[in-house]
């Protein structure tokens, strides 16, 4: 039957859109949260709470906000956009913002990493 293939009486497609659109709901919240966490952490990093609670040199939050920043960008292209317009997930541009935005997550996260274990400070 194709596309009419009834699935516990509802329609295949109709199954499909829904979970869709749950997976970008949920997608999209994930990354506001990691924005929004990323950008709090630039906002306090030379605040005296954040040295007090961890220890931890301003230029490492800065490095975790500028981390989680890109890592919510990055869920939210790969995870809402991606779905959302799949056409413009083939985009050579678009592929390369991408990869740009994850290499600067990952290059933060090992840039934090160094610094915690050579204990360097900028």
């Amino acid at each position: 039957m194709g596309q009419l293939a009834l699935f516990g009486g509802l329609c295949v497609p109709l199954i499909r859109r829904a979970s869709i659109t749950l997976l970008s709901l949920v997608a999209s919240a994930w990354a506001v949260a990691m924005v929004v966490f990323g950008l709090s952490l630039f906002a306090h990093a030379n605040d005296g709470w954040l040295q007090s609670s961890i220890g931890l040199d301003p230029v490492l939050w800065n490095l975790l906000g500028l981390a989680s920043i890109g890592g919510g960008q990055f869920v939210f292209m790969f995870m809402v956009a991606d779905r959302i317009c799949p056409q413009a997930g083939r985009l050579p541009m678009i592929w390369m913002t991408e990869l740009a935005i994850a290499c600067l997550g990952l290059l933060c996260l090992v840039a934090i990493g160094v610094l915690m274990v050579t204990g360097f400070v900028l």
